[in-house]
């Protein structure tokens, strides 16, 4: 990954595409009267964010993608796709309107930021022991440089357990008109919105 400073340079102008469709996102159900809430994220830290840093709502491409981001499956030493022991969860479908994404599943896009899918990917060295020295991760420090930038919204990614499935991850602090997620419930039980206010040349 190229430097803070260098990623700063190269997100001033890097290309951006949009996202219109269903995401999937798991969470707690204990958690249902704030269903799109990323106070977890911003506690725990994530995959872009450290703890106690700006709020990533993570989300998936399938319900499949996101039960194994959650770790709800995984595949044993044999090959064989398990479950693991959970308290309730609610699994949730988004509609979103993302003006802004930066689309890290190009390889081209990984050359200009210095980085690589394998990279990208990484579950060594663990997030949680180098937060915890103080320390950030590779990507990390490109979620940072990509919030700090003001013109990256959400950041489309592979993911590092489900070959072919990607996640896209939503600067939520980023949202600015013109841009929303809206929970899908016909019935009306979880009703939830995320919806940009900010002039978008702002």
């Amino acid at each position: 990954m190229h430097s803070p400073e260098r990623l700063a340079q190269v997100l001033k102008t890097a290309s951006l595409t949009s996202f219109s469709g269903f995401v999937y996102r798991i969470v707690p159900d204990r958690w249902r009267t704030s269903p799109l809430s990323a106070i977890g994220a911003v506690t725990r830290g994530g995959r872009f964010n450290s703890p106690s840093n700006f709020p990533i709502l993570y989300t998936a491409d399938s319900q499949f993608t996101a039960l194994r981001e959650v770790e709800a499956l995984f595949v044993d030493a044999e090959g064989r796709l398990r479950g693991a022991p959970r308290d309730p969860d609610l699994i949730l479908t988004l509609e979103c309107t993302l003006l802004r994404v930066l689309d890290l599943t190009s390889t081209d896009k990984h050359l200009e930021l210095g980085t690589s899918r394998e990279e990208l990917t990484a579950l060594s060295p663990s997030r949680f022991l180098l937060n915890a020295r103080g320390l950030h991760t590779a990507a990390q420090e490109l979620g940072l440089a990509c919030f700090e930038s003001g013109r990256i919204l959400a950041i489309k990614a592979p993911s590092a357990v489900h070959d072919g499935g990607y996640c896209i991850d939503i600067l939520t602090d980023s949202l600015v008109d013109g841009e929303r997620v809206t929970i899908r419930d016909e019935a009306g039980s979880l009703r939830a919105e995320l919806a940009g206010q900010k002039p978008r040349d702002s």
